[in-house]
């Protein structure tokens, strides 16, 4: 017997950008924002071609992130709209196919002081869809019962996210690694998969799962879709969630696992009408404002986005700028693009783009952090951790360094730039503030 999976992670439905965007522009006249739209659109998608898939898949499993919020950075429950198209598709696919779908909790779409799910109410409005919440979990290890989830031919084994601080603060961390080695044992003779919602970075991946013997582990957290370790992926998000995300492929996966446990990984990955840039900017030491500003203007001609407006096919821009030029004030540099960007979101413009933002990195940066909006929002609204990791894979490190130090190190450099603390930071201090 063979068991075919689909595996999908990161939607984060009820994405709204909101730095830099074009105002007054929809998805849905009335309804959804153009850019929240893009994220519903391809949820739909992604059932679609799955529904589509021949031979056709057994069950669907969603590791996490279903919705964008209530998270750290918004405490507010996911818009109506993003639960509609969840209600909607996902009980259309279920209704037509017969095929389950099984969606665990993530970080995002997580009441972080309330003991009640969003998972839980989708999963009374929708037949044949399973939920795993952190709740369940919780209890689970106070009880010593396992979370899995048992169908015909396969038993899905559960790791909803969990932050280690959480654990600590509740006494559970030692029981949660025993619960791990004593409850969660899948049954050699059936085909087991694991499904968590974690990273090694922020210590969210129980590593106690990957000593037992599961057929396959379907991971979410990281969005960028690859391989973690054998027989280990993360499926990524379906839909670009952050500028740096430019450069993955974005989609899913299906598994395929035989009776004998050989186990085939083939990556589906997905088209975009949605142009998104993430491009560098040099400032040299001849520059003047009006100089950048023509470098700005000739990247719009270059790649074609200086045209009439297509909601369809509107950019998202993010320009870092880096170098210094001595005719460079930074402040008028920053005005000088702001006053771009209102000219280039204005209606009937001229140009073809949605959302602009930009970073300026130089250095020889001086002032007052809030004199420089976008530098500030940029470290708020994005994960300076992964971008660290990112340029960490671009450069050559000697292999003594550990990179999850490294970013540690880097980010709370960082941390202490923005908040102007003259605390010593030492590598035990660097230690305990990962370990939050």
């Amino acid at each position: 017997m063979q068991v075919r999976i689909a595996h999908i992670s990161d939607t984060h439905l009820g994405t709204r950008p909101r730095d830099g965007i074009r105002q007054n522009v929809w998805g849905i006249e009335m309804r959804t924002q153009l850019l929240e739209n893009d994220f519903y659109e391809r949820f739909a998608e992604l059932f679609k071609i799955i529904s589509q898939l021949e031979p056709r898949v057994d069950i669907v499993i969603h590791s996490g992130d279903l919705y964008n919020s209530p998270w750290e950075g918004n405490p507010l429950q996911p818009p109506v709209v993003s639960q509609e198209v969840a209600i909607s598709v996902l009980k259309d696919f279920i209704e037509s196919t017969g095929i389950p779908v099984l969606i665990i909790e993530g970080n995002h779409g997580l009441y972080r002081n309330w003991d009640v799910s969003l998972l839980d109410g989708l999963q009374m409005a929708v037949p044949g869809l399973h939920v795993v919440t952190q709740q369940e979990l919780k209890r689970a290890i106070v009880s010593e019962k396992p979370v899995v989830r048992t169908f015909e031919s396969l038993d899905v084994f559960c790791y909803p996210f969990i932050d280690k601080h959480v654990l600590e603060s509740s006494n559970l961390l030692e029981e949660y690694h025993d619960w791990i080695m004593t409850c969660q044992k899948p049954d050699p003779k059936r085909i087991s998969v694991a499904v968590a919602h974690g990273m090694t970075l922020d210590e969210t991946l129980p590593d106690a799962m990957f000593s037992l013997q599961y057929d396959y582990f379907a991971l979410g957290h990281d969005h960028h879709q690859h391989k973690h370790a054998k027989n280990a992926w993360y499926a990524g998000s379906p839909e670009r969630w952050r500028f740096d995300e430019t450069r993955h492929e974005k989609g899913f996966l299906v598994v395929d696992i035989t009776d004998n446990h050989s186990v085939s990984i083939k990556p589906h990955h997905l088209d975009f009408t949605r142009p998104v840039y993430n491009d560098k900017i040099s400032i040299e030491s001849d520059d003047t404002v009006d100089s950048v500003l023509e470098k700005v203007e000739a990247f719009f001609e270059a790649n074609g986005i200086k045209a009439g407006w297509d909601s369809a096919t509107a950019a998202r821009v993010r320009l870092v700028f880096e170098g210094s030029s001595s005719k460079v004030n930074l402040v008028d540099l920053n005005v000088s693009l702001e006053s771009l960007r209102m000219r280039v979101l204005a209606n009937e413009s001229g140009y073809n783009i949605a959302q602009m933002k930009w970073t300026v990195r130089t250095p020889t940066l001086e002032g007052d952090a809030a004199s420089y909006p976008e530098i500030e929002s940029e470290y708020l609204i994005e994960d300076p951790e992964q971008d660290f990791l990112a340029y960490l894979e671009t450069v050559k490190i000697d292999d003594r360094y550990d990179p999850a130090l490294l970013t540690k190190i880097a980010v709370s450099a960082l941390k202490k730039s923005v908040t102007q603390d003259d605390e010593k930071m030492t590598l035990e201090t660097i230690t305990e503030e990962g370990s939050d």
